[in-house]
């Protein structure tokens, strides 16, 4: 059943209403035939009768509310030319009756010429009633007659006017309290659905995190080991390198969930800090001999900022790739956000030469603050000559053989995602010199101020 239907059936309320006043008009006619205040000259059980016809229309008020009124309106007027209707209880019904085309009737025209009509059919019933009392004058004088006329024509304006009006202010208070019903429906099924893309995006946020955070180490490690089961019977140093780079990178990517997880949780809590730096130290004495400011080490604390790209350069290095890394310009304060976001866009751009570059690449990273915008710049070239070192060229001959399209993607995209939230822009392409490169551009934070001193470039932080 709708909203509607179940707003127009007949309630037990109703039915108690219709029974109530139905015994109080039988009630009233009883006592004004027993007093003789009002003459009632149809017999008692006549008059009980038309009081119960009376009152029966008003069950069906609401889903037939024109036709009611008019029933009322009908059986009133019979009754009381045969001076079978008591005139106390009587009018109560006749003004719900009227009233109720006002909230119920769903066409606005019905309702305008419904009560249009009832009201000329009672001026009518009451023009007959002044002819009567005129003929039946008696000791009234004109002027008398006159006053009691108007009292009852502007007692009966304001009871017609009254129920015509407080119906309009009924049907505008429903259509509000529908509006209001249809608008709340709404902002649930709107909550609802922004709950479900708010899940949606924690999971591609999520998945993102998991590929910039962890897929750079899952790819050194895949590289190395391939390195060392090449090179374990004829190079047993290079493996044992390798084996340690292996070693390092692991350790590296549990820190690297561990923030992760810390993150997404929204903990600041110091304690993190502490069982993560416990969690390590216990791990064994290898722990030692790897570089103390390690950009997972750091990470494990916070998001990963502009500070740890000197430990992601010299992780970078570990794939016998020569990476440059220098700062143009005059560095300006960034965000967090922004620092995290450039940071992932020089990650996964180191992530992608070590993959695809190979080992003895020529890689460069630029950060060039300009007048109005950071541009970050990853390129990678093959090596001049194709001269390439022999412990190089074992790192390369262990991943000859794996496609050169593998992975799923994500990173181009993840990181033009990062570029566009933060109001930038991200090229990714071949050069036309051979090699690939990364050009990310993100505007400054509004609370940066500017600078209108030109470029000069400065010292290389690595």
């Amino acid at each position: 059943m709708t909203e509607d239907e179940e707003a127009i059936r007949t309630t037990k309320g109703d039915v108690y209403i219709v029974i109530g006043l139905a015994v109080s008009s039988m009630l009233f006619a009883v006592l004004y035939s027993a007093s003789s205040i009002q003459v009632l000259k149809a017999p008692l059980w006549v008059c009980c009768l038309a009081s119960v016809l009376l009152t029966v229309p008003l069950l069906y008020r609401r889903r037939y509310p024109s036709q009611s009124a008019f029933v009322i309106c009908l059986v009133y007027s019979v009754a009381l030319v045969n001076s079978a209707m008591e005139i106390g209880v009587s009018q109560i019904v006749l003004f719900m009756g009227i009233y109720s085309i006002g909230p119920w009737q769903r066409s606005r025209r019905v309702a305008f010429w419904s009560r249009l009509l009832l009201c000329i059919g009672m001026a009518v019933l009451f023009a007959v009633s002044l002819t009567v009392q005129y003929r039946a004058l008696g000791d009234f004088t004109i002027l008398q007659f006159a006053a009691s006329g108007g009292v009852s024509f502007l007692t009966n304006v304001a009871f017609f006017g009254g129920a015509w009006i407080f119906g309009n202010r009924a049907w505008k208070q429903r259509r509000l309290m529908a509006d209001l019903r249809a608008a709340n429906d709404e902002v649930r099924e709107q909550e609802q659905r922004l709950t479900r893309q708010a899940l949606d995006l924690e999971r591609v946020r999520i998945a993102r995190e998991l590929h910039d955070g962890v897929a750079h180490h899952i790819a050194g490690v895949g590289i190395h080991a391939a390195a060392a089961r090449r090179s374990l019977d004829r190079n047993p140093d290079k493996a044992k390198e390798s084996l340690q780079v292996i070693e390092s990178s692991t350790r590296e990517t549990v820190d690297e969930l561990r923030a992760l997880v810390y993150t997404l949780r929204d903990t600041d809590s110091s304690t993190d800090g502490t069982a993560a730096t416990d969690d390590i130290a216990a791990s064994g004495d290898h722990a030692a001999e790897e570089p103390a400011g390690s950009a997972t080490a750091a990470s494990t604390k916070g998001n990963p900022s502009l500070g740890d790209l000197p430990d992601l350069i010299e992780w970078a290095r570990r794939f016998d790739q020569t990476v440059e890394y220098a700062t143009i310009g005059e560095p300006r304060p960034l965000t967090p956000i922004t620092e995290m976001s450039i940071y992932r866009v020089i990650q996964e751009s180191l992530t992608n030469c070590s993959r695809y570059a190979g080992a003895g690449a020529e890689v460069d990273v630029r950060l060039r603050y300009s007048n109005t915008d950071l541009e970050v710049e990853v390129s990678d070239s093959r090596p001049a000559g194709g001269a390439v070192r022999s412990a190089s060229a074992e790192t390369r001959s262990g991943t000859e053989g794996r496609p050169q399209n593998e992975g799923l993607g994500l990173g181009i995209v993840g990181m033009r995602e990062r570029m566009n939230a933060l109001g930038g822009s991200l090229e990714a392409g071949p050069k036309s010199r051979g090699g690939w490169i990364v050009r990310a551009r993100i505007p400054y934070p509004r609370c940066t101020p500017d600078h209108s001193s030109p470029d000069t470039p400065a010292k290389a932080s690595a």
